[in-house]
């Protein structure tokens, strides 16, 4: 990256997360982040029974976001294109960046997946209920890697289809997001802590 201009959200990211890339699947395996994971429906399922379930999935995505990132706080929201997306979730991933006037900007290779990315971010408040649509979409499978990012702390909170993996800019303040959500961990010791902690893996159950 040497020699080229970066764009605001590559360097935020940069600043906040040194040595490492915005793919949200990707970051439990980034050393040194306060990283851990919590899973959002009931039993551990990957899928919601009922409506009823599904809402309760999307109050939890909120609570938690709200939690990590702060209400009423600016923050990146980033996508990411690739050239194995398809033709559906290209189409989807283009009308999410018009409607919250996301701009394509930092582009690299990521050995681990060996793919080229694009990143497509802009300037969101958070604010609870705003981006339900979008959790819903992480929910059915048809976005991927949705992540935003606190533009003051670097506190990270990406969705996948059951739960959210979230960082906090020091160990004690993710120690103290688990203890005020620790129902939430996976059961059985499918939860995750990140390197930064030793690769500890735990959880209620």
């Amino acid at each position: 990256e040497k020699g080229t201009l970066m764009d605001a959200f590559q360097q935020d990211w940069l600043k906040f997360h040194p040595g490492s890339w915005p793919v949200g699947h990707l970051l439990r395996d980034t050393p040194n982040w306060n990283l851990t994971r919590f899973h959002l429906l009931p039993g551990n399922r990957a899928a919601a029974r009922d409506h009823a379930e599904l809402r309760g999935l999307i109050e939890r995505y909120n609570k938690m976001a709200t939690a990590v990132l702060g209400d009423g706080q600016p923050c990146w929201l980033v996508l990411l294109s690739s050239p194995n997306e398809n033709a559906e979730h290209r189409k989807r991933r283009t009308r999410v960046e018009r409607r919250w006037k996301l701009s394509p900007g930092w582009s690299f290779y990521s050995g681990t997946d060996t793919l080229s990315y694009t990143v497509v971010s802009g300037d969101v408040i958070w604010q609870q209920n705003r981006f339900n649509r979008l959790f819903l979409h992480v929910y059915q499978r048809r976005l991927w890697d949705v992540m935003w990012m606190n533009q003051a702390t670097g506190a990270v909170f990406t969705p996948y289809e059951a739960g959210c993996e979230v960082s906090q800019p020091t160990p004690q303040a993710l120690i103290d997001l688990i203890s005020g959500y620790y129902g939430w961990l996976p059961q059985n010791g499918d939860g995750i802590l990140n390197p930064a902690f030793g690769g500890a893996r735990f959880g209620p159950g």
